[in-house]
């Protein structure tokens, strides 16, 4: 139902809505798909039947486990030996008839069935042996595998196949004691193998040597009266080394599901990585369509007033304070500073706000999609001279920037003693630029006409930057989200002096002329020398923030030292009188860091009645402090001129003497227009190419 009550006009300073410091913004999603486990989790599958039907066969697979090759052989299948319900030894005798063991020990064992014919031939699980073809050729096998021994052949030539069984000590561990020289087990045990597995060489167990049957009589399918030839051919292979136990390991069940798993994970990694590959590949290049070309038209959040709840979320997330709340509903406050990102209409908890383009952009210089001027081929520019904000912007473009130089001069290296590059201004841009350069071999020398980061060093203490982690050539990545002024700048200062880069500071760029094919910069020194420098390429990356604005007003040669354009460090002026001209968002937040320090007394001098533009929060406080009496304000006021220990006020009530022992001027500053006009770059839309 509409309301038709009429609304509330309100002045402007009580118009403005609160303001909170932009939380920290993380990537989220209410669903996490693990792409891969499908494909890989067949070829698991696979795998693993795979081994089971090498190993043992398909009728291994309906069994408990596989079979050793005599029993393959001699075809045998379940039924074979499990007629009799829960007596499958009983079976053997069929095949081998009763052969009682010739031990005393081992008959006592059977009388009281505590030994029987599988605990010590473990069918299924451990039933191994050596096989000898007439051809000499030398078989081990195991439950489920079989392998010829390469290089293995024996003098013993039997003229029918004969198999030989052999039983690991881990079935003789039951009763005797592997490790005790007094054990009659030692007997039958090679020495110098020590492995559990490792084969028992005591062939006579049921049966001696004296005893054996006659030439041609049969004891087993398969088996001849060779046999004691055959005992001493297994003992001489027994004792070279143990079994293949790659192949009886792969061929247990927990070898099959082992390697299953193990082809699973790789091929699951490998997917993975491919994907991640992809998708860094993917993200790379949207960023460099998204952070190096400046959109073509501006980019602005519009807002439905009709269904905004007026929940602060979209307040919140703006880092740049450009939406307020006024009479219940979110509004677009300052739209020239709205960098373009996305934050409130992700917030938005109904759609009520969308970031839409607006109008077109066209006071910004004309760039390729390489950067490069379309104008002055070779002059490229980056950072928020191309009209993309953001540290993590600039960062990217100058690296981005050098890449394209790099390629460029691959191709035609010869230097003539000139620089390969210049960089104007040592900003994030300029910095970036630099030691992309370095890293690739390329000669460069920076030229700043203050100090490393001016434009951080501007900020007052305290002031919170908000970014995105970013990558920097040749450190890596480097997280600046909510960093405080002086950690951004300590960071910067860090990068620069590990880098050991070639800077010039105090040299403000004058000119920038083509001659031939390299570039002749002139700088102007901080004592009025210039110097000339000569380079194949140019880099602008000056901001948009031009030079300070000065006053233009008599200022004593005395007082010339204590006019100051930017505020580097508040507590350098406590207990002093500090009088600050202007009333934008730098002025007043230089003023209430001064004005935090002990003792000291600001003056904020502005040519207006009112608050006119400026963020809600740094009014808010401004006003608070002058109720405190700890800042002074004079409106309709302007300065006359700077005296060494006072500044000289024109009010409408005639000229009023102000004690100053510091004087900020903080009225804006001129555009670099005119001086990118010169060097012959030329704004407008930018042009790909």
């Amino acid at each position: 139902m509409a309301d038709d009550r009429p609304l509330v006009e309100l002045a402007p300073e009580a118009a403005h809505g609160r303001r909170r410091g932009a939380p920290r913004a993380l990537e989220t999603s209410d669903v996490t798909r693990f792409r891969g486990l499908l494909p890989a989790a067949a070829v698991g599958a696979v795998v693993a039947a795979a081994l089971a039907i090498w190993s043992s066969g398909l009728p291994g697979l309906r069994s408990p486990g596989g079979q050793s090759r005599p029993h393959r052989l001699a075809k045998l299948e379940c039924g074979s030996c499990h007629t009799d319900e829960g007596k499958p030894q009983e079976a053997c005798r069929r095949c081998h008839g009763g052969l009682p063991s010739e031990r005393p020990a081992h008959q006592e064992l059977r009388r009281r069935r505590e030994l029987g014919c599988t605990s010590c031939h473990a069918i299924h699980r451990a039933d191994e042996g050596v096989a000898f073809t007439p051809d000499g050729a030398v078989i081990r096998y195991g439950t489920g595998w079989e392998r010829e021994l390469s290089g293995e052949h024996t003098l013993f030539r039997p003229t029918k196949t004969v198999s030989v069984p052999l039983v690991p000590a881990r079935a003789c561990a039951k009763c005797h004691d592997l490790g005790r020289q007094d054990d009659p087990i030692r007997e039958c045990l090679i020495e110098g193998q020590r492995s559990p597995e490792r084969p028992t060489v005591c062939f006579d167990e049921h049966r001696a040597v004296s005893g054996l049957a006659g030439v041609g009589a049969k004891v087993a399918p398969g088996a001849t009266t060779e046999r004691d030839a055959a005992w001493e051919a297994a003992r001489e292979v027994a004792s070279r080394g143990a079994a293949p136990a790659l192949a009886g390991v792969a061929g247990s069940p927990v070898g099959i599901v082992g390697s299953g798993f193990g082809a699973a994970l790789l091929v699951f990694g490998g997917l993975r990585l491919r994907a991640r590959r992809r998708s860094a590949r993917l993200e790379q290049a949207r960023r460099q369509l998204s952070v190096v070309q400046p959109a073509a038209v501006r980019r602005v959040p519009h807002v439905d007033v009709a269904t905004c709840l007026g929940c602060y979320a979209c307040v919140d997330a703006c880092p740049y304070d450009v939406l307020e709340v006024r009479r219940y509903v979110a509004v677009v406050a300052r739209p020239d500073d709205c960098c373009g990102l996305t934050l409130c209409e992700q917030r938005c908890p109904n759609g009520s706000l969308v970031v839409s383009d607006g109008d077109p952009i066209d006071d910004r210089p004309k760039v390729k999609d390489t950067l490069e001027s379309v104008d002055v081929p070779g002059l490229y520019l980056a950072g928020d001279l191309t009209g993309l904000p953001l540290i993590r912007n600039a960062i990217n473009q100058g690296s981005h920037a050098v890449r394209e130089i790099a390629e460029r001069q691959g191709r035609a290296r010869d230097r003539d003693g000139d620089l390969d590059l210049i960089v104007v201004g040592a900003g994030p841009a300029g910095i970036s630029a630099a030691l992309e350069a370095k890293a690739r071999g390329l000669t460069a020398k920076l030229l700043e006409q203050a100090t490393v980061a001016a434009s951080i060093q501007s900020f007052p203490r305290g002031k919170l930057v908000f970014d995105q982690p970013l990558g920097m050539p040749m450190v890596g990545d480097l997280w600046l989200e909510e960093s405080t002024k002086e950690e951004l700048l300590a960071k910067w200062l860090r990068i620069v002096r590990r880098a050991e880069l070639d800077i010039d500071e105090g040299r403000r760029v004058t000119r920038v002329e083509r001659h031939g094919e390299a570039f002749v910069v002139t700088a102007l020194g901080e004592e009025g020398g210039e110097r000339v420098y000569r380079a194949r390429n140019v880099l602008l990356a000056i901001g948009r923030r031009g030079s300070p604005r000065r006053l233009d007003v008599p200022i004593a040669q005395a007082a010339e030292s204590r006019v100051f354009y930017a505020l580097v460090d508040a507590r350098a002026f406590a207990g002093q009188r500090v009088v600050v001209v202007g009333l934008g968002d730098t002025a007043m937040e230089t003023a209430i860091a001064l004005a935090r320090q002990p003792a000291t007394r600001v003056t904020l001098v502005y040519r207006g009645s009112g608050f006119r533009r400026g963020k809600a929060r740094n009014i808010d406080e401004v006003k608070r402090l002058v109720g405190q009496g700890r800042v002074q304000l004079a409106f309709d006021s302007t300065v006359a001129r700077v005296e060494p220990d006072h500044v000289v006020l024109r009010t409408t009530a005639g000229e009023e003497r102000v004690d100053a022992d510091a004087v900020f001027v903080l009225i804006g500053s001129i555009l670099p227009w005119e001086f990118l006009g010169a060097v012959g770059v030329r704004r407008g839309a930018a042009s790909a190419g």
